[in-house]
């Protein structure tokens, strides 16, 4: 059976969503918030990049932040906080940062597109579990955007891989093509196959087999 990947346009988006991100953190206060789960040398790192260096880290070829998809309660949870016509029953939910906000939405109704019409591409995307993919194509994109509302999700991509974040952050970053090359596809590999904790049962072997068209995302010239 034959699976399709992203296309050079979905990579394109993941491109501009990582940009974005990473020009959050910016601001020291919302940087200490959406990198709280890195530790402390790494979410240095991360926010000393020059304006390059931050070029280059976004075009790993999936996205760096994360809506926590592998917490699978918490999804639940907010889904079953809809009362059915798609409002939020978490009125008391703080406000959201709007520019955070804005870029959850976004991420989300962009990932929600891709999930409906190749879950085993979004899997690559995102690295998130195929039943997370199939979940959120199931709603409505305005039930997904609500609920997406009713607390903070935006966490850097597994954020306890200290390696993970190693890679990305040295290796994807330096000024040698072929190690920014090798290091995107090692750490797309790391995110595809490795478990967030240790045990954690192997991804879908449909997804490991698919062809590697977004190693185009890589052809940057000189970045």
């Amino acid at each position: 059976m034959e699976y399709c990947g992203p296309q050079d346009a979905d990579y394109d988006n993941v491109r501009a969503l990582n940009r974005t991100w990473l020009g959050l953190l910016g601001d020291a206060p919302r940087a200490r918030r959406l990198l709280a789960g890195l530790p402390a040398a790494l979410a240095e790192r991360c926010v000393g990049l020059r304006s390059l260096q931050r070029e280059r880290l976004a075009r790993t070829p999936f996205l760096l932040l994360s809506f926590r998809e592998d917490d699978t309660g918490r999804w639940a949870a907010m889904f079953e906080g809809l009362d059915g016509r798609g409002r939020s029953l978490f009125a008391g939910s703080p406000p959201q940062d709007a520019a955070e906000a804005g870029l959850t939405h976004a991420a989300l109704g962009f990932v929600w597109q891709l999930a409906r019409l190749n879950p085993y591409a979004a899997r690559l995307i995102c690295g998130a579990s195929l039943h997370w993919c199939e979940q959120i194509a199931e709603r409505p994109l305005i039930e997904v955007v609500v609920t997406a509302s009713c607390g903070e999700l935006l966490v850097p991509r597994r954020a306890g891989d200290t390696c993970l974040w190693r890679k990305l952050l040295y290796e994807a970053t330096a000024a040698d093509r072929a190690v920014r090359d090798a290091a995107r596809i090692s750490a797309l590999q790391r995110v595809l196959t490795a478990g967030q904790e240790p045990g954690a049962g192997r991804r879908s072997l449909a997804a490991r087999r698919l062809a590697a068209p977004g190693m185009q995302v890589a052809d940057d010239g000189d970045r």
